[in-house]
């Protein structure tokens, strides 16, 4: 019987020996499974994060772009809109230099009599030489006409005691921008 209680002994210490590493293994599988889930879950919550970030960086860049593009449109339309109205006082100005004689003498007579004064010489484009003397000659005062020819195309140039006034059609016009170009600007682009 000694063999037997012996066997015995072995199998209980081998059966508790098999219940410990059972409880071991439960337990390791149960440590294991909880690092895999909280590990999983920090996985999963870098990720959101992660997915949030390229989203927001995504988002930024093509909000950039799209910024860029709409300045962009922008300065595309207000150059193209530039032209037209530069076209349109262009269009203007050979319009005036193709004014018949007549009109073009009642111009420069509004405008003697605007900026001229008694005793300033007046200095005429060649190709208004003549509409400029006759419309001086209807002015209330006298003014004197420069034997020398204006370099502009058109108009002429007014030196007075102190001063020089360029009356060139070109300036007429360009003061005649400055001072009617948003108008203008609204009725093309209403």
């Amino acid at each position: 019987m000694g063999n037997e209680s012996a066997v015995n002994l072995i199998d209980r210490i081998i059966a508790d020996a098999k219940d410990a590493a059972a409880k071991v293994l439960a337990d390791a599988e149960a440590s294991c499974n909880s690092i895999r889930e909280a590990t999983d879950a920090q996985i999963a919550n870098k990720a959101e994060q992660f997915e949030k970030e390229r989203a927001q960086q995504t988002k930024a860049v093509i909000d950039g772009y799209q910024t860029r593009a709409e300045l962009d449109g922008k300065k595309e339309l207000l150059r193209d809109k530039r032209a037209l109205l530069d076209d349109v006082f262009e269009k203007t100005y050979r319009r005036l230099l193709d004014l018949p004689t007549e009109k073009r003498e009642k111009l420069y007579l509004s405008i003697l009599k605007t900026e001229a004064k008694a005793n300033d010489v007046v200095a005429p484009a060649k190709a208004d030489r003549e509409a400029i003397v006759r419309a001086a000659s209807q002015l209330p005062f006298a003014v004197r006409i420069s034997e020398q020819d204006a370099d502009t195309e058109a108009g002429f140039i007014l030196y007075g005691g102190s001063y020089e006034k360029d009356c060139s059609m070109k300036s007429v016009l360009r003061e005649l921008r400055d001072a009617e170009e948003s108008n203008v600007a609204k009725i093309l682009f209403r």
